[in-house]
């Protein structure tokens, strides 16, 4: 069995799964489910519906997506050691976590240390009235300078009527367009405007960057519920000078080659933050705090 923390405040509950990377793996309001969880993967009572590997994948086309909440390290890649070579990894994504303190509604987890990357993560996460409060700590735990951003990736659900009128928003600075990161099948539809941009729901996989970024990212369903993502605003460098990123996907019928055999075979969407890029000498560490409003 695994371990699962269950985190509780007012009508919010949170399911926690220290051993499956310190994950969140559920989030319900009143009972209803906000987060996309991997439900081949897991079962209704969220354990695996196998044994889990003591071994991460081999790649990412086989790697073992359980969804909900995560942290992350970046930037990504495979080409040097200044890139995070997951997901999957042994550490991060795919690792256990200690539990270092636990409440009725709190709890701090601990990654063990990681050499490929020199760091060491935790996680402390915080319900409060309407949402959560995630913040996430690398520390370089090696004997040599190391430069990296935290970074928060929440996968949430998409289904038919999200496709014909759900949406995300951003909090932008200007109308310039997002980067795109990754087009990989169909298209992201977006909008600008003075404030903000919009990308709609569509069938596609891929990816945009929002080098504007101006203090939030939000889910709005065709259902009027939706989350918020917010967080400080930090002068520096970011991974893909993107401090707010979208990740979108819906079901494809082949492997994706480019990227390295990975199968979208879900409808899902990813909100994700950044913490700049940080130097770090030994012992030193970076932070990213995001807070979550549920409406």
């Amino acid at each position: 069995m695994t371990l699962l923390l269950v985190l509780r405040s007012g009508d919010l509950v949170a399911t926690v799964a220290p051993e499956l990377g310190g994950r969140i793996l559920s989030l319900t309001r009143e009972g209803s489910e906000v987060l996309w969880r991997n439900t081949d993967l897991l079962g209704p009572d969220l354990q695996p519906r196998a044994a889990v590997p003591s071994e991460p994948a081999a790649g990412f086309g086989d790697w073992r997506n359980w969804g909900g909440d995560k942290s992350w390290v970046a930037p990504q890649g495979w080409e040097g050691p200044e890139q995070w070579h997951g997901p999957p990894d042994p550490t991060f994504d795919g690792g256990a976590f200690a539990v270092s303190d636990e409440h009725a509604d709190a709890v701090g987890l601990v990654s063990g240390d990681d050499p490929a990357t020199g760091l060491r993560m935790r996680r402390d996460i915080a319900l409060h009235g309407d949402g959560v409060t995630v913040q996430t700590t690398l520390t370089n735990v090696s004997a040599v300078r190391r430069r990296w951003a935290a970074w928060e990736v929440v996968q949430l659900p998409i289904d038919d009527d999200d496709l014909r009128s759900g949406s995300v928003r951003v909090c932008t600075s200007n109308t310039r367009p997002p980067r795109v990161l990754h087009r990989l099948v169909g298209d992201l539809p977006v909008s600008v405007s003075d404030g903000f941009t919009e990308v709609s729901i569509a069938e596609a996989v891929g990816k945009l960057g929002f080098p504007d970024y101006d203090g939030w990212i939000e889910y709005r369903r065709a259902s009027g519920t939706g989350l918020r993502l917010s967080s400080a605003l930090h002068t520096g460098s970011h991974p893909d000078d993107s401090p707010a990123q979208l990740w979108m996907q819906t079901p494809v019928p082949q492997p994706i080659a480019e990227l390295g055999g990975f199968h979208a075979t879900a409808a899902l969407l990813e909100l994700e933050l950044l913490s700049p890029l940080v130097e770090l000498a030994p012992g030193e560490s970076v932070t990213l705090a995001v807070r979550w409003t549920l409406f």
